[in-house]
Order: structure tokens, then C-alpha cells, then sequence
């Protein structure tokens, strides 16, 4: 009795989970049975799981199989434009091809003083000017030539201890060293050894001497004037050699891939118009500025005729071959700030978005580094209309959908 009652109480409880697993089952079969969805040729992005009609443009709705689902889903985002609709958008195509990439950069520039050619001459003793022999700016002076007369208690100073230095190595006991140092201070006063001789032969000092120019070039800078009394270590002159001249450019980092040391340049200035100077790169500087993210680019110029001038501005043209590579023009890239999409023209007049990636600007076109293939027929203007008609379709159908869900259950995108 007691068993029946068990007996009694979990029956009910076995039928339930049996109905129960049962139900699951034939759910899961249903699952697998409306796993045929429909779709619309036209507008591939309504998917339907029963037959109908497209809420877009009434097509009748077609099975979709594995294959085509996927074919449809690579489809989204597709504009069909017939040749009509081309015209009318100003929708004009070429076929990528490769090219040569040369880029041709312009930067404005100026000219200034070769540092290495500009050297100052200063008072290596104190004393007073009593005459300059080159007293103007802009004068043309020669290694040797004279340049002032100073009077220089150090150099009579100076003068003196030579000759005593000079009597005393002729006596029986003379040292020569002491007339070797004697020589070598006068030296490095600068004293020529022609001075030197001169002084030896006449056993007269001199309280004035002449100082010759040790270098050769234009005086930039005169800083003295007859009678001014310089101590030892003031500039007197200032003097460049204009043989050479540099020439300072001012890149933007981003086109300075474009420069190489070493390349040849050209250069154009206001003062001589038609008129082209060749020189060559020499350094590029190895700091940004950072208010207008310029690179300074020196290049180096010829001068032997003097046509050149510090200060003068100009325009450097740089120029670099980049080999072979796709090029297609600018107005054929939608840059939307995440992607760079190009509209490449399918058959039956249809146009598909690829993504590309962009390399240099070449003239009025991009070097394309991935995304298109040679011969491939892309859409080189009119992109953005066919982008716009991309989205205005793909947002139609989303508010129709939206619209008719009610009528059309299992309806979706």
C-alpha cells in the first residue's frame, strides 16, 4: 500500500518532465526548419524567414542559401547606377594603372653666410688704430693684404726682447732658445716673418706696425675707427667668404621623406626671374620647430660669380624618385577620418566600396599601398554621391523595415 502511494505521487512528476523534453524537442526541430531565410535581389540587406515582398521596391522575396547569404552580405553597401545615373551625378571612371611616382616638393628658402667661411679678425694685443687701410663694409680683401696700423706697447715690448735675444745667441755663449722663443712671441702677435727679417737686419723697433689680413673675403662688419684704442681680444673686423653660400629651407616633417642628403636641388629667387641655381643638399636639421612643424633643410650653392647674396629669399625645389606604385587621383578617396574607401565599378553598372590605404601625395593624385589592383575601374569623381545614394538606400530600408515589422513578421536586416 505503501508503494502505491510513491507509486501515485511521482507518475505526475514523470509525465511533466517527459512532456516537458519533448516540447524542447520539437522546438528545436522548428528552429532547424525555419532556418530558410529570403531575401530581396535588389535591396540585400531585408532578410525575411518566410516568403513576401520587399518593402523597398516590392520585388517578390527569393530563398537565400548558404552561398548567396553570404554574397548578399558581401553585397551591403553596393550602389547601382545606370549610365544615365552616371551622367546626371557627374560620375566619371579610369582604370587604376602603375606609374612612376616622382614627387616634386617647393619650400621657400633664404641664403646666408657658409659658417665655416665666416671668420673674425680681432686685436691680439692692446693699442691704438693710427690708420685703417680697408675701411669699408663690403670691401674685398686678400690673405696678405693690410688691413691697419696699431701702435702696441706689446709689440715694442716684444720687439725688444728679439733683438736682445738676437745679440745674445751671436756671443761665443749664445742660446738659441731664448731667440726661438723670442721669434715665436712675435709670431703669435702676429708678426710676419717678413717683419721678422726686416727687424733682424735693421736692429731698429718700431713703434707703429703694419697687421696683414690672415684670411681671404668680403668684410660684413668694420668695428673700428682711426684713433679707437683696442685692448686684446676686440673685433675689428668681420669677413665671409661669398664663394660659397648655404641656403636654409624650411620643410614640413610630413614632406620630408622627399629630401635626401646629398640630392641635387634647384633654386629660383625673386631677384632673378627665369633664372635657375643648382646646388646641392647638405644637412637636414635634427629638430622640429614646433610653432609651424618645420624641418630646416641646409643645401649648399656655387657663387664664383658673386649673384648670390646672404638674405636673399627663394624657393628651393626638391625632388625624389619613389620607383613604380598605383596612383589614382585625389577626388577618388572619400577620406572619413577611420577609413579611405575608393568606389570601384562592378559589372551590370554596379559600384563597391574598398578600402584602401594611402601612401604619398603625388601631384593631384595618392600612391595607393593597399586596397586596389592593377585594372581595376574605379570611380574618379563623383565618389561622395555615390557614397551619399549608399547611405540614403541603406537608411531607407532601415526606416521601412522599421515601419512594416508589424505586418511582416520575422522580417529583418
Amino acid at each position: 500500500m505503501k508503494y502505491l502511494k510513491i507509486f501515485i505521487i511521482v507518475l505526475p512528476l514523470f509525465l511533466l518532465a517527459a512532456c516537458s523534453n519533448k516540447q524542447t524537442n520539437l522546438q528545436s526541430a522548428s528552429t532547424q526548419e525555419t532556418k530558410t531565410l529570403y531575401t530581396c535581389p535588389m535591396h540585400p540587406q531585408i532578410i525575411s524567414d518566410h516568403p513576401g515582398v520587399c518593402p523597398i521596391c516590392g520585388m517578390q522575396l527569393v530563398k537565400v542559401s548558404s552561398t548567396s547569404q553570404n554574397q548578399n552580405n558581401d553585397m551591403k553597401g553596393m550602389v547601382t547606377l545606370t549610365n544615365n545615373q552616371e551622367v546626371l551625378a557627374n560620375v566619371s571612371t579610369i582604370k587604376v594603372k602603375k606609374e612612376t611616382l616622382q614627387k616634386q616638393l617647393t619650400a621657400y628658402s633664404h641664403l646666408d653666410f657658409a659658417e665655416e667661411n665666416q671668420k673674425m679678425i680681432a686685436a691680439r694685443f692692446s693699442g691704438r688704430i693710427e690708420k685703417l687701410f680697408v675701411d669699408k663694409t663690403g670691401d674685398y680683401i686678400s690673405k696678405g693684404e693690410k688691413l691697419f696700423e696699431i701702435y702696441s706697447p706689446d709689440l715694442v715690448q716684444a720687439q725688444n726682447e728679439y733683438l736682445i735675444a738676437l745679440g745674445n745667441s751671436k756671443s761665443p755663449n749664445g742660446n738659441n732658445s731664448l731667440l726661438n722663443s723670442a721669434k715665436k712671441k712675435l709670431e703669435l702677435l702676429g708678426i710676419t716673418d717678413e717683419q721678422i727679417n726686416e727687424l733682424a737686419k735693421s736692429h731698429q723697433v718700431k713703434l707703429t706696425l703694419t697687421y696683414f689680413s690672415p684670411y681671404s673675403g668680403t668684410v660684413i662688419e668694420k668695428k673700428v675707427e682711426e684713433g679707437m684704442y683696442v685692448n686684446e681680444g676686440s673685433e675689428i673686423y668681420s669677413i665671409a667668404d661669398l664663394s660659397t653660400i648655404w641656403n636654409l629651407a624650411d620643410v614640413f616633417e610630413k614632406d620630408i621623406s622627399v629630401v635626401n642628403v646629398g640630392s641635387k636641388v634647384q633654386l629660383k629667387l625673386q631677384a632673378y626671374p627665369g633664372q635657375t641655381f643648382e646646388g646641392r643638399v647638405a644637412f637636414i636639421y635634427p629638430v622640429v620647430n614646433p610653432q609651424d612643424r618645420t624641418i630646416k633643410v641646409r643645401t649648399v650653392f656655387s657663387n664664383p660669380h658673386g649673384l648670390l647674396k646672404p638674405q636673399m629669399y627663394g624657393q628651393t625645389i626638391f625632388e625624389k624618385d619613389f620607383g613604380v606604385g598605383l596612383v589614382v587621383p585625389s577626388d577618388a578617396i572619400l577620406f572619413t577620418g577611420k577609413r579611405n574607401i575608393v568606389w570601384v565599378k562592378m559589372p551590370d553598372g554596379m559600384f563597391a566600396p574598398h578600402d584602401v590605404t594611402v601612401g604619398l601625395k603625388f601631384d593631384n593624385g595618392y600612391q595607393i599601398l593597399s586596397g586596389l589592383n592593377e585594372g581595376d575601374e574605379i570611380a574618379a569623381t563623383g565618389g561622395f554621391l555615390i557614397d551619399s545614394e549608399s547611405e540614403l538606400k541603406q537608411n531607407a530600408g532601415s526606416n521601412q523595415i522599421e515601419s512594416k515589422s508589424q505586418s511582416m513578421p520575422g522580417m529583418k536586416m
